[in-house]
C-alpha cells in the first residue's frame, strides 16, 4: 500500500478543487502529510537542519472556505526559525514578515502526483535578493550551486513564475551548464518571480510504499536542503550587506 492513492489526486484536480463534496478526501490526504511529518521531523532536527515546522502555517488547509476557495494542492512546508526571520526584519526593514515572505522546503500532493520542492516566492524578497547577490559575487558561488544541482540528477525542474504564470521551465541537469545557468539568472528578478525547484513522483511509485515513503521523501528533501542552506539569508549567510559594500561582478562568469 502506498502513502497516497489515485483517488487522492481526484480531489485536487481542477474539476473538483472548489467542490466542498471533496473536503473529506482532501482531509484524508492531509492526514497522510501529518503522518509523514511525525516520521521525518525528528530526523530533521537530529541532523540540525535550520528549518522549522510552524503549526499555524506548515500544513495547508484541506477544506474549501472563503480564505481557500480552491484547493488544487496540499503541502507540508518548513521554513527558517522565527528568531532568524525577526533578525532579518530588524536588520533590513520593510513591512512585517509573514511565513509567506520566506523561502521554504516542502512535500506536497496535487492532481499530478507527489512532489518535493524548494520555493522562494516573489514575496520572499530578502531571501531572493540574498540568493541572487551571492551568485553574482563571482565564479566560486556559481560553481557550488552547479555542484548541488548536479547532485539532483535528472529529476529536478526549475520553474520561474510571475503572478502564477510560468515564464520558464528548465531541467536542473541543464543548469549545470554555466551558459544555461547564466541565461536563467538573467531572467530572474528577485521580488518579482517565484523560484521553484521540484522533484516529482507518481503516487503509484513503489518507493512511496507506506513503509518506505518517509525515508524516500526525506532523502529528496535533504537534496533540496543543500540549495536552501546555500541560498537563504541567515547571519552566517549574509549577502545582502556584502552587495552594499562592493560592486556586483555581473551575471558572468
Amino acid at each position: 500500500m502506498n502513502l497516497f492513492s489515485l483517488s487522492d489526486l481526484k480531489a485536487l484536480n481542477e474539476a473538483h478543487a472548489s467542490d466542498p463534496a471533496y473536503d473529506l478526501a482532501r482531509r484524508q490526504a492531509r492526514n497522510q502529510l501529518v503522518w509523514l511529518h511525525e516520521r521525518i521531523y525528528g530526523e530533521m532536527r537530529a541532523r540540525r537542519w535550520d528549518v522549522h515546522f510552524r503549526p499555524e502555517w506548515s500544513i495547508s488547509p484541506a477544506q474549501v472556505s472563503a480564505q481557500a476557495p480552491s484547493i488544487n494542492a496540499l503541502r507540508l512546508r518548513y521554513t527558517k526559525a522565527e528568531y532568524v526571520a525577526r533578525l532579518m526584519q530588524k536588520q533590513f526593514g520593510g513591512p512585517p514578515l509573514t511565513w509567506e515572505d520566506l523561502a521554504w522546503l516542502g512535500i506536497g500532493l496535487d492532481g499530478q502526483g507527489v512532489f518535493v520542492e524548494w520555493n522562494i516566492p516573489a514575496t520572499a524578497r530578502l531571501d531572493a535578493q540574498n540568493f541572487y547577490n551571492k551568485l553574482v559575487m563571482g565564479a566560486p558561488e556559481k560553481r557550488t550551486l552547479r555542484q548541488i544541482l548536479a547532485e539532483l540528477g535528472g529529476e529536478g525542474t526549475l520553474s520561474l513564475r510571475q503572478q502564477g504564470q510560468v515564464i520558464l521551465n528548465v531541467r536542473c541537469a541543464r543548469l549545470v551548464d554555466l551558459n544555461v545557468l547564466n541565461n536563467t539568472l538573467e531572467k530572474f528578478v528577485p521580488g518579482m518571480h517565484d523560484w521553484n525547484i521540484a522533484m516529482r513522483l507518481l503516487v503509484t511509485d513503489t518507493r512511496l510504499a507506506t513503509n518506505a515513503a518517509p525515508d524516500e521523501l526525506l532523502y529528496r528533501l535533504a537534496q533540496l536542503y543543500g540549495l536552501h542552506q546555500f541560498a537563504v539569508w541567515s547571519p552566517r549567510n549574509n549577502f545582502l550587506d556584502r552587495a552594499r559594500e562592493q560592486p556586483s561582478s555581473g551575471i558572468a562568469p
